[in-house]
């Protein structure tokens, strides 16, 4: 993150709790592993956006796509999010 942050080199995609859990409810990873998750991820998104979309998960996964109460109906991505994990009301 500070690499990324600080100095603008995109050494890798940084994987929090927020980037592992969205990564896998988004349906990018089975994996459970940090170091696995960001090496699925890092073929999938250009090494320009890697910083970008670290952040953007975190963002996303802080305001929109909480872990137990995600905000399924308010999120743009719901149309194409497979809401893995997520525990749908009947």
């Amino acid at each position: 993150m500070v690499l990324g942050t600080a100095y603008v080199k995109p050494e890798g995609i940084v994987v929090d709790t927020h980037v592992k859990r969205l990564a896998y409810r988004l349906g990018l990873t089975d994996q459970t592993d940090p170091v696995k998750i960001e090496k699925e991820l890092m073929p999938i998104v250009p090494c320009k956006d890697w910083i970008f979309f670290g952040h953007a998960l975190i963002w996303h996964g802080r305001r929109v796509c909480a872990a137990i109460s995600p905000n399924c109906p308010g999120c743009f991505l719901n149309r194409i999010c497979p809401q893995r994990g997520v525990a749908i009301p009947h």
